[in-house]
Formats: structure tokens, sequence, C-alpha cells
């Protein structure tokens, strides 16, 4: 199960940038590879503006600087 943050474009790829429940970590997944999809009611249990804020932290802290 993934919670999405972000879609942005890396080059010539659509991207989805994630919370992975699997890995416990934030993933990016390449949305042309991506077969299927559920969608669900559950809540992550924050707001979405935070978990976007915990992804530029996490890439930030990785040296990758965004807008």
């Amino acid at each position: 199960m993934i919670w999405p943050t972000v879609i942005g474009y890396a080059e010539t790829v659509r991207l989805l940038a994630a919370w992975c429940e699997l890995r416990q970590d934030f993933r990016h997944f390449r949305t042309d590879r991506v077969s299927a999809a559920t969608f669900l009611d559950e809540r992550i249990g924050c707001r979405l503006a935070e978990l976007r804020s915990r992804w530029k932290r996490h890439m930030e802290a990785q040296g990758l600087r965004l807008p």
C-alpha cells in the first residue's frame, strides 16, 4: 500500500512519489509501470500537506533541492 504525495516529471517519465508501507520509506514509482491500482477509503492518519512536507525533508536530506 502506498500513500501518494506528488506526481512529477523526470526527463521523459512521469513519477509518483509516495510513502510505501512495505518499505516504511518514501519511494518513487514510474506511472507507466503501474499496471493496476485500487483506491481505498482509508486514511494515513495525517494531512496530505504534512505527508508532502515529510517527503520534501526526506528528499533534501538526500541532497536533492526541491522548488
